[in-house]
């Protein structure tokens, strides 16, 4: 496990991080039962290794992207514990009595806020046993953790799986509080992310004949691609060696350097390293293409940060969804709310960051969650009687969302289409939607007829043909969204004063001209649109509606702000 892979007489390794063994731990708890009853799922998920049953109620029985290496590397070996000769036993799994010193404890948090562990308890279901560095959490942020980082579907039995959720901070109420002494989450959009992988094994010692475990990373930085890579790393190795490997990764990622938008960087973890690229913005598209060409390592990694991950590709789970796949997109773009409904945490979250993606670079304009429970604090606000919110992408497992979600507009349902059964699965009994895609949309653009054609024949081909088609199908949605944004930009250039304009209003001399509905359709009709409407009638109510969206909103204001610097620096 230490050994060092061969290296160039030429190149200096830099030690990024060891770790000395942990104390012992002493659990902290939460204290809330869980309210549900789970539901039984027959599909297994592409993600999961094992059989299928619940885990989160205490009531249920039993093409690479390359980049130029520098002369200093980063050493794989040097990422890793130093564990003794034979430790594949269990040891410890918690991070209590891990310490680092406060200067590494704040160069950790510019990456992540916290490894946090869960545990299942017979009577109070899914409660956080360790966090470091400690978080100063509500109770009801506590709890929403612990319940997100477990699956709440019915269908898994052994094996491990990775997925994710997102949380809003609140303020924490007097009393209240989960970890008193230690400071408060830090986030630039209000909201906390998840990462989690989640591990049933059999254990002769527990009453129900198997140990339950989740370990999940805390992060303010919407990075999916990253951190995926990161926890499907951490996981495994911390069911099989302990605290030692979790007080490694906390030491690996105070090394890492700074992320600053638009940088590419090496990230050294757990024996593996990390050539990343960080986008821009938040809202920007990151594209492979744009990376530049060079050579890596064989266990080096290579990702777009704020991307999907490609595995499991996302082919895996939306082949009922094909032939929709351009209403869904439209329906992204025109903030309406989608239910998202999967068969497993790691389905619902793959597909809610692969929509996320597609919308940029137009600004996120309603909420996003890649996995949601009954348990969530925001549970009433989001999943109500009311029509849901404008650009709600709303990723849920548990069967009693579909009856209470019946008034939305859009459910999509990943999975493959449904078959014809013989007479020997005619008793497995289906709960939740059917694959496939249900709406009250009607679609304004025409699908492209071969994409169709090669994504359908991926789904009957190897793994890599699925990862192709995956990314051929994300770059024509991405390029559709730019399309979309065409007309306007070529309107906005209008917009846009001269000099002499400027000079000449001595008011607001760095300010664009008014958005006027009735000239950008005129530019609309003399111009047209790239997309590939089916009509120059579904071409304006398309873009009719856009402008009442929310998203509009966003960005028209966002352009207005650059426009506004450029002139500032001419003026």
């Amino acid at each position: 496990m230490t050994a060092s892979p061969t290296m160039n007489n030429d190149h200096v390794e830099v030690d990024i991080g060891f770790t000395n063994p942990l104390h012992p731990p002493s659990p902290a708890a939460l204290h809330k039962p869980p309210s549900h009853t789970p539901r039984t799922f027959p599909a297994a998920d592409a993600n999961v290794t094992g059989q299928h049953k619940s885990p989160s109620s205490p009531t249920l029985a039993s093409k690479p992207l390359p980049t130029e290496l520098g002369r200093r590397r980063l050493s794989r070996s040097k990422t890793l514990p130093r564990m003794p000769h034979g430790a594949m036993h269990r040891t410890h799994l918690s991070l209590d009595g891990l310490a680092m010193g406060p200067d590494k404890v704040e160069r950790l948090r510019r990456w992540i806020l916290s490894l946090v562990t869960v545990n299942f308890d017979l009577e109070l279901g899914p409660k956080i046993t360790s966090v470091y560095p400690p978080l100063k959490l509500s109770l009801s942020e506590a709890q929403n953790i612990a319940f997100s980082s477990f699956p709440d579907s019915s269908h898994f039995e052994e094996g491990s799986q990775t997925h994710s959720f997102r949380i809003r901070l609140r303020d924490c109420a007097e009393g209240e509080v989960w970890a008193n002494d230690a400071p408060r989450p830090s986030s630039t959009d209000g909201f906390i992310y998840g990462f989690s992988c989640f591990t049933r094994t059999k254990d002769a010692s527990s009453k129900r004949g198997y140990q339950q475990t989740s370990t999940v990373v805390l992060t303010q930085l919407p990075f999916p691609s990253l951190f995926y890579t990161i926890i499907s790393k951490l996981g495994p190795s911390f069911m099989s060696h302990g605290g030692p490997m979790l007080e490694a990764a906390c030491h690996n990622i105070a090394s890492w350097p700074d992320p600053i938008p638009g940088t590419n960087v090496e990230l050294g973890f757990l024996g593996s390293v990390i050539h990343a690229e960080i986008p821009l913005a938040v809202d920007t598209q990151q594209s492979m293409s744009a990376l530049p060409p060079g050579r890596i390592g064989e266990s080096d990694i290579q990702i777009l940060v704020s991307v999907c991950p490609s595995v499991p590709p996302i082919l895996s789970y939306i082949e009922a969804l094909l032939p929709h796949l351009w209403s869904v997109w439209e329906c992204v773009v025109l903030s309406e709310p989608l239910l998202i409904f999967g068969p497993s945490p790691t389905a619902t979250s793959i597909a809610v960051w692969w929509l996320r993606d597609l919308l940029r670079p137009i600004p996120l304009s309603g909420d996003f969650r890649p996995f949601f429970t009954i348990h969530d604090a925001e549970h009433t606000a989001l999943v109500n009687p009311r029509h849901p919110k404008a650009g709600l992408l709303l990723g849920v497992t548990n069967p009693f969302f579909e009856r209470v979600c019946q008034h939305w507009p859009h459910v999509l349902s990943l999975g493959r289409p449904p078959i014809s059964r013989g007479k020997s699965e005619m008793n497995e009994i289906v709960i939740g939607p059917k694959p496939g895609w249900k709406s009250t949309h009607r679609r304004y653009t025409s699908r492209d007829r071969a994409l169709l054609k090669l994504a359908e024949q991926a789904c009957r081909g190897s793994e890599y043909a699925k990862r192709q088609a995956s990314e051929a199908l994300r770059q024509h949605f991405c390029s559709r969204t730019a399309a979309l944004l065409v007309p306007l930009q070529r309107y906005l250039q209008s917009l846009i004063p001269t000099p002499s304009e400027s000079r000449s209003n001595l008011t607001t001399p760095d300010r664009m001209k008014p958005f006027s509905d009735t000239a950008f359709f005129a530019s609309l009709k003399a111009h047209g649109s790239p997309l590939p409407f089916k009509s120059s009638a579904k071409q304006r109510e398309f873009y009719e509606r856009w402008l009442r969206t929310p998203a509009f909103g966003l960005w028209i204001a966002r352009q207005e702000e650059v426009v506004q610097g450029v002139l500032k620096g001419m003026m």
